[in-house]
């Protein structure tokens, strides 16, 4: 599922089928927020990914690839 897939669900669910103006510009404003989070959440993965790599030998892809994507699971335990 894509970025703008998950909020379009969050966004149906949320707002339903209203289609009154002042929804429709929260929503405007609720994408700009999801994205820069989206964003800010990617970068912090992408760094925690790049200190496991500088610590394990290009040997190893596979540990470094599984360790990877625990630490960014991880991450979702920080909020």
């Amino acid at each position: 599922m894509t970025t703008r897939q998950a909020f379009e669900k969050w966004v149906s669910r949320t707002y339903a089928k209203n289609t009154d103006y002042k929804v429709l510009s929260l929503t405007s404003g609720a994408w700009s927020t999801w994205k820069a989070a989206t964003a800010a959440a990617l970068e912090r993965a992408a760094e925690v990914c790049e200190t496991i790599l500088d610590e394990i030998s290009f040997a190893n892809a596979y540990e470094c690839a599984n360790e990877c994507a625990e630490a960014i699971r991880a991450l979702k335990e920080q909020q």
